[in-house]
Formats: C-alpha cells, structure tokens, sequence
C-alpha cells in the first residue's frame, strides 16, 4: 500500500530531549542512515522540552491483516526515517539468550549478544519484511548501515566515550530497532515515546504496565531499541512509560510487574513479552 501523509501531535510531558526534525537537521548526521551509522549511542545530549511534539504519519504495508502506520522521524537525501506507531508484536531480542530467573541466586548471563548476531534482527529482515511488505514495497526500503556498541560493564567513563573500546559489528539492514541514542535523538521526551501494541501484539503476549500504583493498566508496551544493555545478555529497552532504559532487560525477556491481572507478560517463557516498533528508511518517492 502506498504511503498517504497525515500529521500527527503529540501531548508531551517535560523532563526529556528535544529532538524531532527540526532537532535532527541541527545533528552532523543520523545515528543510522542510509550510507552510514556512527556510536554516540553513550554520549548523546540534548535539551529538555515540555513542548508538543508532532509527526507526520503515514500508511505504508501491513502487518497480520492490518495496515501499519508509521512515524516520519526524519528525511534525508531523498529518504525518510520510519517507526511503527503501534507495537506490531512480541518478539524476544534472542531466542537462544538464556531465560531469567527470579531466584536471588540466579547469576547474571555470561554470554553476550550483539545486534549483528541477534534472533531478532533475522526476524526483521526476513519473516517480517516478506509478511509486511509487497515486492514494490521492498523495493523502496533502503538497505540502511548501522553502526552500535557493545555493553558496557567494563568501561570506565573514559573507555565509555571512546568507540574504539566498545564498537559493535557494523550491520547493513533494511529492517531494525532504534538505537539508543536514537531513541532520544528523535523523540522530544518520555511521552513522545510511548506506544500501544496492536490486537495482534496482545495476543502474541506483549506486556503492558502500569500507569500509576492504582496498577490499572495503562495500555502501553515495552519495546526493544538494538542497542546493548549495561550487563552481558542485555539489550535496551524502551519501557511502556517511554523512558529509555540503558541498563536493559535480558534479551530473553524480563519484564514482570508482579501483578496477575497484567498477565500477558506471565505467558511468554522467551522475552516474548517485550514489543518491536520496527524502523525503516523509505524512499520518499514511494510515500507519496
């Protein structure tokens, strides 16, 4: 399906970054664009807004019967930065990470798992770009490098600013997750980063919190950003309250409130619980 434009506002709540395109024509580069990525995924400053915040959204494919909105983060060359608007689905960061547990001896995983070497990745690029786009369609997804870095329990705060010490696998994608920096790059704050999982992506078993101690749920999801978590085994999250979550989850799955009537999340013995907003550079051309 072709793109059809609309604008979108969102309400914003203060105590995040200003971002957005006019935040990102004011960057040297996109953390992930087409010809090339970069690791200020640590370092990434910005100011604070309190502002409103608006996208313009648009129509592109579909996703289990349903059309998939998306975002427009930002245009470049020709090209514009799309994210879901909806979490699609709940799908593990890796399947072959190892399970959590919630015994207090439980140790912390010792293997590690980058964004090059991913389930989740795979996932995207292969079963959910053939489900959720036409040949055409395909066509007009640019083949996007990205460049991350690897967890960091071992830097000290001067190995942490130098990509050299914790550079990732560079990966060429059509489809990915946010980066962290990216997730406060392009979004103003915390509320500009909240997102409700579709019908399918309750289904799937996609957890959805609590929006205050009256633990009614808020309707929002978790979803994952590709970049490492803290410790080994962990990847970052978005939480459903939009703060971006550095130290991450295991990427077999974490999140558990402590409440049966959220329990969606008690469901899913592999991460399943965690959402994807996928993110895609498009050509403009094909939006319109």
């Amino acid at each position: 399906m072709r793109g059809i434009y609309k604008r979108a506002a969102l309400a914003l709540a203060a105590g995040a970054l200003v971002v957005g395109l006019a935040g990102c024509a004011a960057e040297s580069a996109p953390v992930s664009d087409p010809s090339k990525g970069d690791n200020t995924q640590l370092a990434y400053t910005g100011a604070e807004s309190a502002d409103e915040q608006s996208f313009d959204t648009v129509t592109f494919g579909s996703y289990q019967g349903q059309d998939i909105t998306w975002l427009a983060l930002a245009e470049e060359n020709g090209k514009t930065l799309l994210i879901s608007e909806s979490v699609l689905d709940a799908v593990p960061y890796d399947n072959t990470a190892e399970p959590y547990q919630w015994s207090v001896q439980s140790p912390r995983p010792q293997k590690d798992i980058e964004w090059a070497t991913s389930s989740i990745r795979t996932w995207l690029n292969g079963e959910f770009l053939k489900a959720a786009f036409s040949a055409d369609e395909q066509g007009a997804i640019a083949a996007t490098t990205l460049t991350d870095a690897k967890n960091n329990v071992s830097h000290t705060a001067a190995t942490a600013a130098d990509p050299s010490v914790h550079a990732a696998e560079e990966t060429t994608d059509q489809v990915f997750l946010l980066s962290l920096a990216e997730a406060k790059r392009y979004f103003a704050n915390n509320a500009a980063r909240v997102a409700h999982p579709t019908d399918y992506a309750v289904k799937q078993g996609v957890y959805v919190g609590v929006a205050s101690n009256d633990e009614q749920p808020d309707g929002a999801a978790a979803w994952w950003l590709r970049s490492n978590g803290y410790y080994a085994g962990y990847a970052s999250v978005v939480t459903d309250d939009g703060y971006v979550h550095g130290d991450g989850y295991r990427m077999a799955g974490e999140l558990h409130d402590g409440f049966d009537d959220h329990g969606s999340e008690l469901k899913s013995t592999l991460g399943g619980n965690i959402g994807v907003r996928p993110a895609i550079w498009v050509e403009t051309s094909a939006l319109s």
